[in-house]
C-alpha cells in the first residue's frame, strides 16, 4: 500500500468519525481513555485477562461507532459471573494485588457496556438517577486502573502517562456534566488541563512538607514481579540474551576520580558447581570475617553509591573488592553482608529501588588461606563431559604445571589470544555433553560466558581450583548528568583460580579475543537495534538517540532521588536548605495544614472574583458586549430580548444596518445547526466591540426605534 493511499484511508477514517454524533464520538474518547489506562496493567495480568479486557473494549468501541443497542442486563451479569469465577480459579481469591487489577479492569469494560458515560448529562435534571450514578462508577474504576500502575512501576513514564490518563479521566467527567452544546474536544482538553494545573501547587506542597515515614510511601512489596537482570545461575547463552537490552541495571556515582572503565569489573554472583550444562553458586562456606576471606588491600580505593534496579533476587554488586558491607537505603528492613567469596549479598530479595554507598579496593589479594574442602569443590567436574578438554587441561599441566598456577593460566590464555577464537553475540548453539569441545575445537566462536566456561573447566582438568565470576564490566558515563551508568548490556562472566600463596587470582579469557571489549564495555555486538527501543522511529542518527537516551536516563536518575527516595533523611535535608533545621512531625504536619487551608482560601477568592464572569459563556459574553455599547448609543436593549427580536426592532434605523446583521449571525450561532465553533464566537466578540455605531453616549444622542 503507497503512501497516498495509506493517507487517503487516514483522511476517510477522520471523516467518519466526524460524521458520527456528538454522543458516540464521546463515547468513543471514553473508550480510548479506558483501553490507555488498563494498557500498562495487561502485561502483569494473566494473558485470559488481558484478552478478556481488550475484547470488550473493541466490543463497546464497535457498538458505540455502529449505533447498535447496548447488551442486555442478562448478558452482562454472565459475563461478570464469569470474570469473578476466572479470578478465583486463577488466584484463589479476589482480594490481593494481582486479583484485585485484573478484576477492576474488566469490571472497567463491563460498565462501559451497560453505560454510555457521555450521556450522563441527559440525566442532569434528575439527580441522582441511576444513569448518572453508572457514569461515575465507570469514572472511578478508569482511575483506580490508572493510579492501580503504582503497584508494578514507578518510574517517571509510567508517571507522565498516568497524568494524561487522568487528563483524560477527567475530560470525559467534564463531558458528563456540560450541556449537550459541548464547546469542542480541544477546549475540553485545556479546560482538564487547567483544572490539573490548580492542584499542582497543593501536591508539590504536601508532597515536600507532610511527615515521611520510615521508608519511601511508593514501597509496596513487588512479590509478583518477575526477576529481572542478571541470574543466579548461568549456562551457554545466558548472559549473551542480556547483552541484548539497553535496559539500565544500576546507576553510580562515585565520590573523587573515577577508576578506569578497563578496572571496573562489577562483581555479582560467583558460581562454583558444574553439572555439565550449569553453573551455580556453592553454599557459603563461613562467614565474613573467616580467615579463607581476609582481604589485603595494595592500594587504590575508591568509593562510590549504587542507585540499584529492583531485580527480585538478592545479589547486588561491587566493584572488586568491596571493603566491607554497606548501609542499604530504600528497602527497610533489607540488610547486606559480603560473604568469603566477596559476593555482596542481601538478606531479602531487592524489590524495589535501592540505594547503597560502598567502597572497594582495586588492587588486593585474598583467600590466601582457603580451605582444602573448598578447594576440592571446585576442581569438581562431571564425569562423562567434555573428555577433549579435560585432556588439554591435563597436557596444559604436564607441559607447564613446573612453573605453577600462572604458568598453566598463562598457557590457557594465549591459547585464546593466538589460535583463531572469535568474540560473537550469536555463536549458534551449542548442547550435549560435549558443548565445550565444540567450542574449544570446532567452531570457536562464543560469547564471554564460552570463554570463561572453557578456561575454568581447563584450569580444573589441570588441577587448579577456579570458578566463574559474573557481574558486569565497564559502562558508561551519561553526559547529561554525570552518572556512571551501567546498563544489561555491560553483563559478563570472567574466571579466578586459586594460587598458592597469592590466593584467588582474576582471569578474563574474553579480553583475550577481543581486547577493545573491556573498553567498549558492551558496544561490541555485530547488529545493535537503535537505543531505548526506537526501532519504530527508523534507524536514524545514532548520536541523537544515544542523546535521546542519556536524557532520558538523567531524567529517571532525577525521579528516582526527588520522587522516589524522598523518605525522612533527604526531607530534612531538603527544609533545613530551606530554613527549617529538623522540624518534627507535629511541625510537618502543621504546615501542611497550614498549607491547604492557603490552597482552599486562594481557590475560594478566585472562584468568588471569576463568578460572575464563569455565569456567561462565550455567546453571553458577546451578547452582552452589544448591548453594552448599544445602550451607549441610546438603544434600550434587555437581556431577555432575543437578538432577531433586536434586529426586527432596530431595522430601518440609520446607521443600524451592520448591527442588524450581527445580531442575527448571533441567532444563528445560538441556535442554528450545526452549534457554533469558539473561534466563530471570538470572531463577532471582536466584530461587537468594534462595529461603528452612530453617536456615543451623550444628551445629544438621537431617539432609536423603542
Amino acid at each position: 500500500m503507497s503512501g497516498r493511499d495509506a493517507g487517503s484511508m487516514r483522511v476517510g477514517a477522520l471523516r467518519q468519525l466526524s460524521a458520527l454524533p456528538r454522543d458516540a464520538q464521546d463515547t468513543l474518547l471514553v473508550v480510548l481513555v479506558a483501553a490507555a489506562s488498563v494498557a500498562p496493567l495487561l502485561p502483569h495480568l494473566p494473558l485470559w485477562v488481558s484478552a478478556a479486557t481488550v475484547a470488550l473494549l473493541l466490543w463497546r468501541a464497535l457498538l458505540a461507532g455502529s449505533g447498535r443497542a447496548l447488551p442486555s442486563r442478562g448478558l452482562l451479569a454472565a459475563l461478570l459471573a464469569l470474570a469473578v469465577a476466572g479470578t478465583l480459579l486463577q488466584f484463589r481469591s479476589v482480594f490481593g494485588r494481582d486479583p484485585g487489577v485484573s478484576l477492576v479492569s474488566m469490571l472497567l469494560a463491563l460498565k462501559l457496556l451497560e453505560q454510555a458515560p457521555s450521556d450522563a448529562h441527559k440525566a442532569s435534571r434528575v439527580p441522582g438517577t441511576r444513569q448518572r450514578r453508572d457514569a461515575y462508577v465507570v469514572f472511578n474504576l478508569g482511575l483506580f486502573c490508572v493510579f492501580a500502575q503504582f503497584l508494578y512501576t514507578q518510574s517517571a513514564p509510567a508517571a507522565t502517562w498516568m497524568l494524561l490518563c487522568t487528563l483524560g479521566w477527567i475530560t470525559a467527567l467534564l463531558d458528563a456534566n456540560l450541556p449537550a452544546r459541548r464547546p469542542p474536544l480541544a477546549r475540553r482538553l485545556a479546560l482538564g488541563a487547567r483544572l490539573i494545573g490548580l492542584g499542582l501547587p497543593l501536591t508539590v506542597a504536601l508532597f515536600v512538607l507532610f511527615p515521611r515515614l520510615a521508608g519511601p510511601l511508593w514501597s509496596l512489596p513487588d512479590t509478583h514481579v518477575a526477576a529481572s537482570g542478571l541470574p543466579s545461575s548461568m549456562d551457554a547463552g545466558t548472559i549473551a540474551s542480556l547483552a541484548l537490552s539497553d535496559s539500565v541495571a544500576f546507576r553510580v556515582h562515585f565520590d573523587g576520580p573515577r577508576p578506569p572503565q578497563s578496572a571496573m569489573y562489577w562483581r555479582g554472583p560467583v558460581l562454583g558447581h558444574f553439572d555439565g550444562t550449569r553453573w551455580t553458586a556453592l553454599a557459603p562456606a563461613r562467614s565474613r570475617d573467616d580467615a579463607s576471606a581476609t582481604l589485603h588491600d595494595t592500594g587504590n580505593r575508591v568509593r562510590y553509591t549504587v542507585t540499584l534496579q529492583p531485580t527480585q533476587r538478592k545479589f547486588a554488586f561491587a566493584l572488586d573488592a568491596p571493603t566491607g558491607a554497606p548501609t542499604l537505603v530504600g528497602q527497610p528492613g533489607t540488610t547486606l553482608r559480603v560473604l568469603p567469596d566477596l559476593e555482596l549479598r542481601a538478606s531479602s530479595d531487592l524489590t524495589r529501588l535501592t540505594r547503597y554507598t560502598a567502597s572497594s579496593w582495586l588492587h588486593y589479594r585474598y583467600g590466601l588461606d582457603e580451605s582444602a574442602a573448598r578447594l576440592r569443590e571446585l576442581l569438581q567436574l562431571p564425569s562423562g563431559y567434555d573428555p577433549r578438554t579435560v585432556a588439554l587441561g591435563r597436557q596444559l599441566r604436564k607441559r607447564f604445571g613446573a612453573g605453577g598456577a600462572r604458568a598453566v593460566a598463562g598457557a590457557a590464555l594465549r591459547m585464546f589470544r593466538q589460535q583463531p577464537f572469535r568474540y560473537s553475540l550469536h555463536p549458534g548453539r551449542y548442547s550435549g555433553p560435549d558443548s565445550i569441545d565444540q567450542f574449544l575445537f570446532q567452531r570457536r566462536v562464543g560469547f564471554c560466558e564460552h570463554y570463561a566456561q572453557a578456561f575454568v573447566v581447563l584450569m580444573r582438568a589441570a588441577g587448579i581450583p577456579a570458578r566463574i565470576v559474573t557481574g558486569y564490566q565497564g559502562g558508561s558515563e551519561n553526559p547529561v548528568d554525570g552518572m556512571w551508568v551501567v546498563r544489561q548490556s555491560d553483563a559478563h562472566a570472567w574466571a579466578e583460580y586459586w594460587v598458592r600463596g597469592s590466593g584467588w587470582v582474576s582471569a578474563d579469557p574474553t579480553a583475550m579475543v577481543d581486547p577493545a571489549r573491556v573498553d567498549r564495555s558492551g558496544q561490541t555486538l555485530e547488529s545493535r537495534e537503535p537505543l531505548l527501543g526506537l526501532a519504530m522511529l527508523g534507524r536514524g542518527d545514532p548520536r541523537a538517540l544515544r542523546m535521546l537516551r542519556d536524557v532520558s536516563d538523567a531524567l529517571g536518575e532525577t525521579w528516582n532521588q526527588w520522587v522516589l527516595d524522598y523518605g525522612q533523611t533527604r526531607q530534612r535535608r531538603l527544609l533545613s536548605r530551606l530554613g527549617l533545621h529538623r522540624p518534627g512531625s507535629a511541625q510537618l504536619a502543621s504546615a501542611s495544614a497550614l498549607s491547604v487551608t492557603l490552597a482552599l482560601a486562594a481557590g475560594a477568592l478566585w472562584l468568588l472574583l471569576g463568578r460572575e464572569r464563569a455565569r456567561l459563556d462565550p455567546w453571553q459574553r458577546s451578547y452582552a458586549l452589544l448591548r453594552r455599547r448599544l445602550r451607549r448609543a441610546g438603544v434600550q436593549a434587555g437581556a431577555s430580548e432575543p437578538p432577531a427580536a433586536l434586529a426586527r426592532r432596530l431595522r430601518g434605523a440609520p446607521g443600524m444596518d451592520a448591527v442588524c446583521e450581527l445580531l442575527l449571525d448571533l441567532e444563528r450561532a445560538r441556535y442554528g445547526e450545526p452549534p457554533a465553533e469558539v473561534a466563530q464566537l471570538r470572531a463577532l466578540r471582536r466584530l461587537a466591540a468594534r462595529l461603528p455605531l452612530p453617536r456615543d453616549a451623550d444628551d445629544t444622542a438621537p431617539r432609536m426605534p423603542s
